[in-house]
């Protein structure tokens, strides 16, 4: 049985057992045969909403009409009497629909916003970090493992252990440029070392920006940091060309 399989099953089985429970305690138990037995029915129509999406609640709400209606005339024809309170628990189970179908589509484009970030981010070889000055909580993204050569299992959980990968000579120098950007609010940029599990270097361009809260405190900083790695070492062939044709031009006038 396939996924979609599965999920049509889950919407049809969930609102038969949810609405089948509620009729059973409304059937069992004498003082619920009125319309108090409603609320038990708005109980089945969330669970199976929460448990099988939209369509599944939808199934239930139409179960629980049909069932509630005979409870409560001891037929399926609706009284007059009947009417507001059927009103009534329509009107809360559409209500619930409707919230859950704008959940769903705000999760989806939740969801969307962040693949399309993770890819931006994957193929521009770029890693972010979210430290919260005030919470202590500390996020990255996927990227960030890959940059720092790590993986989640072994990826730091707070700012302090994520800044003892940073290279010791490169520390004062990060810690410098993360105080003034709180102090003065102004964005931040810093090429560093960071040391990799096997003790190798990577260097890294780190650059971000703090965020204060509406008491004008500071509340988050973000970093962005970029693998630079081989431009450094771009840099550094010229130099090293030219220091060994200068130590070569030496040797030969010796």
């Amino acid at each position: 049985m396939g996924p979609r399989s599965q999920r049509l099953l889950l919407q049809i089985v969930t609102p038969l057992i949810t609405v089948g429970a509620a009729a059973y305690l409304t059937h069992r138990v004498p003082g619920l045969q009125n319309r108090s037995a409603l609320f038990l029915f708005l109980a089945a129509v969330i669970c199976s909403t929460r448990l099988g999406g939209w369509a599944s609640g939808l199934f239930a709400t139409i179960l629980s009409v049909v069932v509630t209606t005979y409870f409560l005339s001891h037929s399926f024809r609706i009284q007059s009497a009947d009417i507001f309170p059927l009103g009534i628990f329509l009107f809360i189970a559409l209500a619930i629909l409707s919230l859950h179908a704008a959940r769903g589509r705000s999760d989806m484009a939740l969801r969307a916003s962040e693949q399309r970030l993770l890819l931006a981010l994957d193929t521009a070889h770029m890693g972010v970090w979210d430290y919260n000055l005030l919470t202590r909580k500390f996020w990255w993204s996927k990227t960030l493992e890959v940059i720092y050569g790590r993986t989640s299992g072994d990826f730091p959980p707070t700012y302090g252990r994520f800044f003892g990968f940073i290279h010791f000579d490169d520390q004062p120098m990060f810690n410098r440029a993360i105080t003034r950007t709180i102090d003065e609010g102004t964005d931040y940029e810093v090429d560093h070392r960071i040391i990799l599990p096997d003790q190798s270097i990577r260097w890294v361009n780190t650059r971000g920006r703090v965020f204060f809260n509406q008491d004008s405190r500071a509340e988050r900083i973000v970093g962005v940091a970029t693998d630079i790695t081989a431009k450094k070492k771009a840099e550094r062939s010229p130099q090293m060309s030219h220091d060994d044709a200068d130590e070569s031009r030496l040797t030969t006038v010796g």
